[in-house]
């Protein structure tokens, strides 16, 4: 289907322009499309899929960055399966030229939000093609679905360190690398990855007075407390939670307030996807360790299986617990102590079959 028409401007052409809310453009993870200026992306990991015929390809990109001095958003484009590339998106309206001198005929781009909502949100704002070129239908999206929810033990915050002693920024920062992303390309599947750094179920990191992951659970962008999402337009063969590590951050916040806060996620995940697999996760980055003398590890297991125990008790077969051991001293440590790559893929390499037996999945 024709887009867009190319006109004529005396003698010369001019590249077709296409609307951002294009029907052919599939959007993965939470998109907002409700603002006709364009889609909006802010959770990690959530990608753009574009077919489009013609030699080079536009994309007109607004940065909305909720906190100056964490900006820019980073994200990683492939056209027709290359090795994937950077894209840094600066302030203001921009056209960003992400493909040029390529063959005629048919191309593919993918183009994946590596930082998190913590960076802010990017706007599309429309496309731009060559002369008398077309946007046609993006290849249809994996059947097979996983939603991840959870910290910044999910969003790739530190994963590209050198060591536990650096800061976040977004050069550090790579949803790609995480295990949600590494679990899910392994299985064919396609993910959403809903998940802020600092986040707790019940007590947010530092006592941070804003929502906790809960109730941005409920959220297409999660700075935007009228963006709802809708749960029925993308429903998860399973939902993996992992949290825990904010809500010890410092102290016990205590066995009922946690455990409530917790249930009660696991409850509305449950209410909204009757047929789901839930996996609630104890992190490899809890440890007993630290906090000093909480034992922060001990204790969030024992709430986490104890919530998991009690569901299964009352009937619900597909709820379940898995535990990924603490972070191994020889694969090192992210910015901030922080899972490393290596954590990462280790940790990918235990779900993978975990996930794949449960799903039944070949």
């Amino acid at each position: 289907m024709v887009v867009a028409l190319t006109v004529l401007s005396g003698c010369r052409t001019v590249p077709v322009q296409v609307s951002p809310q294009a029907p052919e453009l599939r959007f993965g993870g939470r998109v907002d499309r409700g603002d006709p200026s364009g889609p909006r992306l802010s959770w990690g990991g959530t990608s753009l899929t574009v077919r489009f015929t013609g030699t080079s390809l536009g994309l007109r990109l607004l940065d909305l960055p909720k906190v100056e001095e964490l900006a820019p958003n980073r994200f990683r484009f492939s056209v027709d399966g290359a090795p994937f590339r950077d894209l840094y998106v600066g302030e203001g309206r921009m056209l960003y030229r992400i493909a040029e001198g390529l063959p005629q005929g048919e191309h593919v781009l993918r183009m994946e939000k590596e930082t998190e909502p913590a960076v802010g949100e990017t706007q599309l704002l429309g496309l731009e093609l060559d002369p008398g070129a077309q946007l046609l239908p993006a290849p249809p999206a994996p059947t097979r679905r996983i939603e991840f929810v959870g910290d910044s033990g999910l969003t790739g915050f530190g994963v590209e360190g050198k060591n536990e002693q650096c800061s976040f920024n977004v050069e550090t920062q790579r949803s790609s690398l995480t295990w949600p992303a590494l679990t899910s390309r392994a299985l064919g599947a396609e993910a959403s990855i809903v998940a802020f750094s600092g986040k707790g179920a019940a007590v947010n990191f530092a006592n941070d007075p804003t929502p906790t992951l809960p109730q941005l659970y409920l959220r297409t962008l999660p700075h935007r407390e009228d963006s709802r999402w809708e749960f029925t337009s993308w429903v998860p063969d399973a939902v993996v939670i992992q949290l825990g590590a904010n809500d010890f951050w410092k102290e016990h916040p205590g066995e009922e307030r946690f455990r409530d806060a917790y249930r009660a996620l696991v409850d509305g995940i449950r209410g909204r996807y009757p047929s789901a697999h839930i996996v609630c996760v104890l992190a490899s980055g809890i440890t007993d360790t630290h906090p000093k003398d909480v034992k922060a590890r001990k204790h969030v297991r024992a709430l986490i299986s104890s919530v998991v125990e009690t569901l299964r008790q009352s009937g619900d077969s597909r709820v379940h617990f898995a535990e990924v051991p603490p972070n191994l001293g020889d694969e090192g440590l992210g910015c901030l102590w922080h899972p490393s790559r290596k954590t990462h893929q280790r940790t990918a390499e235990q779900m993978t079959p975990l996930l794949r037996d449960l799903l039944g999945w070949k």
